[in-house]
């Protein structure tokens, strides 16, 4: 039943690829697609939801209720002019907002697509990407998950605490989904720059090599290419970098950024486009709006959470920056080229969590004078007083003594800066095993406000102790991973009609949807609406090769 997608907007004679970037996490401005969408002619747009720890998030949540678990801040924009835009204007969405159940939300998709008559929407959900039994059987066979950037921990424990761990995929799917007919893909964890790569997949033709070829939908991508392996894997190399630039959102049009001119209003931020050439190179500006593009702001993106700029590790290609160009071209336009890429990792990164202990936060103002050393003081006095719980960690932060910053910065600051400020936040964390000794630690906070230091103040009630969720990234031969990774379409039952059988879209169809909207009689409008509520039921097909 599903096409195959034609490229459409754009084919390998265009000289560029333009893509939206909407978002940088779950929590970002909710309707920012709507304004890309509105004031801009895309070819895809996309969304990254998913930060280190929302996968964990989501996770409780669809432990909680199986229709749950995926970025519910998608369906609000979608329903505020998103998906109208999204159809009239034939702008492909690429997203990962499916989180730990992108059939739910696919099926969220098709539902509101169905509400404005678009339905023949095509939907692909990729998955694959839980990754949990794997670790339960591989380490039955021995292997160990080491921390990826701490040796000195010791591995990933495999019981019943872990209660989620997914590998991040490559651009594949990704680029099939669409070469397979899809408007809109649904994905869990995802590499972020590959909701990008996987764009450009599919606009260069590539995807549709390897549909041709019938090649496996992770790859290696790289071979779908039919120019030789060291230009395919610079090519790649070069999307990747566009798609890292774009996919925090705004940081790269002056949100969060250290060198923002004085200037620059940023209240009405704007968010970034890519225009994605054939030859590896892009240009990075941004939708209309406050902000700014330039060659600092690129390059503080570029270099955020890279590790290693000659050995940028994504699923698709690892990457290198060091002779990377970047040209200010102005008019909030950066050129960016240059860049090459070598064969993609054996493994893949795995973000995994599991339930450790309890734990509580709690804070207390402390004003001055000398509110640094007052504030030291309460903290003293409380950890005197709760000296017989042998079993609880605490952790104590100063804030507006430098709690929030690294410690580099803040001894730069401690030189040049007045170190002692009008007033001090203190901050506990405290984790223990024992809730009942969380507890006790929790009624010691608010006695402090008449017997301690003179001035503080700011309690609130007692905290109650949380389950506690511990980040724990490691990997896996990406083997184990890709095997199980498919492509499965959701679409209404009235598309695979007309498709299968044209005849009854007039006869049959096109007659509801009249009764539906003309008819004065109760009998046929409720007969019509409920064969109408059929035809819109989703239907589900694994199409993956």
């Amino acid at each position: 039943m599903v096409k195959k997608s034609k490229i459409g907007k754009v084919t390998s004679a265009t000289p560029s690829v333009l893509i939206g970037g909407a978002g940088g996490f779950w929590g970002d401005r909710t309707y920012a697609p709507v304004d890309m969408l509105t004031h801009n002619d895309l070819d895809y747009i996309t969304m990254d939801y998913l930060a280190e720890v929302t996968m964990s998030i989501m996770s409780k949540s669809y432990s909680s209720n199986p229709k749950l678990g995926w970025a519910t801040d998608l369906e609000r924009w979608l329903k505020e002019g998103g998906i109208s835009l999204l159809r009239e204007k034939g702008v492909r969405l690429v997203t990962n907002a499916g989180g730990v159940n992108p059939v739910s939300c696919a099926q969220m998709v098709l539902d509101v697509a169905c509400s404005i008559g678009w339905t023949n929407c095509q939907v692909a959900v990729v998955t694959g990407d839980n990754v949990l039994s794997i670790l339960h059987s591989s380490a039955k066979e021995g292997e160990q998950f080491q921390h990826m950037f701490d040796k000195s921990k010791d591995p990933l424990l495999h019981h019943d605490e872990i209660i989620a761990a997914n590998a991040y995929l490559g651009a594949g799917p990704i680029g099939r989904s669409i070469a397979k007919g899809a408007d809109i893909v649904i994905t869990g964890r995802v590499a972020d720059a590959s909701l990008i790569v996987g764009c450009m997949l599919h606009a260069s033709g590539w995807a549709q090599n390897a549909e041709n070829e019938n090649l496996p939908i992770c790859g290696p991508i790289h071979s779908w290419s039919e120019k030789d392996e060291q230009e395919s894997l610079d090519l790649l190399a070069g999307w990747s970098v566009a798609g890292h630039l774009i996919e925090c959102g705004a940081q790269v049009c002056g949100g969060n950024f250290t060198n923002l001119p004085a200037n620059v209003d940023i209240s009405d931020i704007s968010y970034p486009i890519a225009k994605i050439s054939f030859d590896g190179s892009s240009i990075i500006t941004k939708s209309k709006g406050g902000g700014i593009v330039n060659r600092a702001s690129i390059i503080e993106q570029l270099l955020y959470e890279i590790d290693d700029p000659s050995n940028y590790i994504t699923p698709d290609v690892i990457v290198d920056v060091s002779m990377i160009s970047i040209e200010d071209l102005g008019d909030n336009q950066v050129k960016v080229s240059s860049v090459s890429g070598r064969n993609p990792p054996e493994r893949l990164k795995i973000s995994s969590c599991y339930q450790d202990a309890y734990f509580i936060t709690s804070q207390l103002l402390v004003p001055g004078p000398e509110p640094l050393a007052k504030a030291q003081q309460t903290d003293k006095i409380l950890r005197k007083r709760v000296a017989h719980l042998k079993d609880i960690i605490i952790e104590t932060e100063f804030f507006g003594a430098g709690a929030s910053l690294p410690l580099g910065l803040r001894k730069i600051l401690d030189k040049t800066t007045n170190s002692n400020p009008r007033e001090i936040l203190v901050r506990w964390g405290v984790s223990s095993k024992n809730r009942q000794s969380l507890n006790i630690f929790a009624s010691e906070i608010a006695p402090l406000v008449l017997t301690g230091p003179a001035g503080v103040s700011g309690y609130s009630a007692r905290s109650k102790p949380r389950k506690q969720l511990a980040f724990f990234p490691t990997s896996i031969g990406r083997e184990h991973v890709e095997e199980q990774v498919e492509i499965t379409f959701i679409h209404t039952l009235r598309s695979e009609i007309e498709e299968k059988y044209p005849w009854l879209k007039h006869n049959l169809i096109t007659r509801i949807d009249k009764v539906i909207t003309n008819s004065d009689s109760r009998t046929k409008l409720a007969v019509a609406r409920v064969i109408r509520n059929r035809l819109h039921m989703p239907r589900i097909r694994k199409v993956s090769n």
